[in-house]
């Protein structure tokens, strides 16, 4: 380490700090009222102002270089979060344009449509003048996420394919009173500027396709991948567990298998991170241990190994916490060419960060980027302090005692957020950890070894059966664990100021724990104290129950939790109201003697007919129309409904809709 680490590492981890909260806190607060090109210049006077500090030899003003460095840093995320959020951000037109783009991702099969991110390049604009009728193609530039449906020729599209299509495009949609999880912004800072839905005759495949980027070929190479994996006979939740495990893909995982997981709070394992990294640097370490011989060989292998990872980290799509691992053994490596000291690991999980946020600023409202940290963090500074509670005299002890010691610092670490985004705590995350690090071992190993030796007869087959053994048996361990009694706390939501709350209390906890003093404890105790406080007065307070029709169902909502109601033929009592969701042919050209009173009518894809059919039978108080009908179709239905004098309300604008709240 450098003779006075303390100069390098806490100036760092303030100023990474400092941005971290510039970027939080412009996008919460200024991003509708600051435009970036505003804020960078704020930023270049700050830097000035910094500069001519630094220069001065004025002995007094050094406190004032240091806030003016700290508020040029808090400026250089604020400015860069909202240059980012220009570049996402889009005025899409409210009609079907024809748009044309290049699928980025590889599509997938989501309900009866195909699904992938598509790179709008340019949209088609027929000029006012009829009588010029005069077309241009104007430049975009965004990414939208679009949904399409299969022709009647069955024509596929690929990764890297040029489309063209005509469609709605809109700003992806939220719903935080339904389903407590903003999508439309989560969205948003994934680079998603829009969502469309182009029905079949509505998109064509464009030729040639334009020439494939680095990170196209590596989806690609993972799709050939996958289907390797199928050829060696794998499927269901084996081939699941071996895809997200080896190559970060979690398509094939089912509800259920992620419920196992959680439960046993073994969900780290199949989203890669700093674990499987560990893992493979350990696996090609030992391959390229022959170059180790050469005069220059050990140099040598730490290039080929740092050009290894970055391969697998654009394999498995670049994923904030798999970027975070390799970017730190990256900096690890270059550290070891200047110095033969070692390389502070709380520098170097700083510097990765503000590396990080550096290139890409909306990394910190990742959720993965997020816990991703926050475990590096908690690993170093909590497990040593932990491990010291108890020193094992056999190297069994030592593995145990070690692997509970992490374990329990990345999840006390993690807690808060945890509970503020997922709601539920795994009782015996321990026990799991014991068994799921060597497996995944085992499951990688087995998997590198089918790839070398897979097509020799009798080992190869030897090498596939070990790998589908391992992972049957990993996920037989995981699922006894999920079912033992307790093994999940649920509906344990905290607000974010109880998770803000709570990591003030580790904190807290942790500097009492390295000196004690009665104001540490006292501070400690007063925040248990508010924290007990805001908890009772949250879950004390009255709470609203209510209905919604989201996604052609109508779902019921009581506190935390939102469950979907049935009915064989679609049409719900709650309470005093009525509620028919209408979203095929049944009611297409009936007639009632006497009509039905409904006082909402959900009409969805799917439906056939038109409101002046409808009227003969129900006796409609107020029509809900579902974002997933034909624009043209539903510009029909909301001509009949102002022509028959009939409220109506269309979802796209709020995502869901309440129709009942009660105390």
């Amino acid at each position: 380490m450098l003779k006075n680490a303390s100069y390098i590492i806490y100036p760092l981890f303030r100023l990474a700090f400092s941005m971290a909260a510039g970027i939080f806190l412009f996008d919460r607060f200024l991003s509708d009222r600051l435009s970036w090109p505003w804020a960078f210049g704020l930023f270049g006077i700050a830097v000035v102002l910094t500069c001519a500090c630094f220069r001065s030899s004025v002995y007094r003003w050094r406190s004032l270089f240091g806030y003016l460095a700290t508020l040029s840093f808090f400026l250089l995320g604020g400015c860069s979060v909202l240059y980012q959020q220009s570049r996402i951000d889009y005025l899409w037109p409210q009609e079907a344009e024809v748009y044309e783009g290049v699928v980025q991702t590889v599509p997938y099969l989501k309900g009866k449509t195909f699904r992938a991110e598509v790179t709008v390049t340019h949209r088609l604009e027929a000029s006012e003048d009829t009588c010029i009728r005069e077309k241009r193609w104007l430049p975009v530039r965004r990414k939208i996420l679009l949904y399409w449906i299969l022709d009647s020729a069955g024509t596929s599209l690929q990764c890297g394919d040029r489309i063209c299509f005509h469609a709605t495009v809109s700003r992806p949609v939220s719903d935080m009173n339904l389903t407590g999880f903003d999508y439309g912004k989560y969205l948003f800072r994934q680079g998603i500027s829009g969502t469309a839905l182009a029905f079949e005759g509505h998109w064509k495949r464009l030729q040639p396709a334009f020439m494939l980027t680095w990170k196209q070929r590596a989806l690609l190479l993972r799709e050939r991948l996958l289907e390797q994996y199928r050829n060696w006979g794998l499927e269901g939740d084996v081939l699941a567990v071996v895809s997200a495990l080896t190559v970060g893909e979690k398509r094939e995982l089912t509800e259920e298998l992620k419920a196992v997981y959680s439960a046993a709070g073994t969900s780290h394992v199949l989203a890669l991170s700093g674990l499987h990294v560990g893992m493979i640097v350990g696996i090609l370490w030992i391959l390229l241990a022959p170059l180790k011989r050469w005069r220059h060989g050990k140099n040598v292998a730490s290039v080929l190994l740092v050009v290894c990872l970055w391969m697998f980290a654009l394999l498995s799509g670049l994923s904030a916490s798999v970027v975070r691992a390799v970017t730190m053994f990256t900096l690890y490596v270059l550290a070891s060419w200047v110095s033969e000291e070692r390389f502070s690991g709380f520098l170097s999980v700083t510097l990765t960060a503000f590396l990080m946020l550096v290139y890409q600023p909306m990394y910190l409202f990742d959720i993965s980027f997020q816990l991703s940290f926050v475990a590096v963090y908690s690993i170093l500074l909590l497990y040593p302090l932990i491990s010291s509670w108890w020193s094992p005299r056999n190297r069994i002890g030592t593995y145990v005692w070690n692997a509970l010691s992490v374990s329990l610092a990345a999840q006390l670490g993690t807690l808060p957020l945890i509970l503020y985004y997922f709601g539920a705590f795994p009782t015996y995350f321990l026990l799991a950890n014991l068994v799921v690090g060597p497996l995944a071992c085992c499951i990688l190993c087995a998997t590198l070894g089918a790839f070398l030796l897979g097509n020799l007869p009798v080992v190869g087959a030897g090498v596939i059966w070990l790998l589908t053994q391992t992972t049957v048996l990993l996920n037989v361990i995981m699922e006894s664990v999920s079912s033992l009694d307790g093994s999940q706390l649920t509906a344990i939501h905290l607000s974010a100021f109880q998770a803000l709350l709570l990591f003030l209390l580790l904190g807290a906890v942790y500097a009492y724990l390295h000196r004690r003093s009665a104001l540490r404890l006292m501070t400690c105790l007063g925040i248990v104290n508010v924290f007990l406080v805001i908890g009772i007065w949250r879950y004390g307070r009255p709470f609203s129950d209510s209905f919604y029709l989201y996604r052609s169902e109508v779902y019921h909502r009581k506190r935390f939790e939102a469950e979907v109601l049935s009915s064989a033929n679609g049409f719900y009592r709650l309470d005093a109201l009525k509620v028919a969701v209408l979203k095929d042919s049944t009611w297409r050209k009936k007639q009632a003697a006497e009509k039905l009173a409904v006082d909402y009518a959900y009409i969805c894809r799917g439906f056939r007919g038109n409101v002046e059919g409808l009227s003969r039978v129900f006796e409609i108080r107020q029509v809900v129309f579902d974002g997933s009908l034909n624009p043209s179709y539903r510009e029909s239905l909301k001509a009949e409904c102002m022509r028959y004098q009939i409220p109506f309300a269309e979802l796209p604008a709020e995502g869901s809709y309440r129709i009942v709240r009660k105390y």
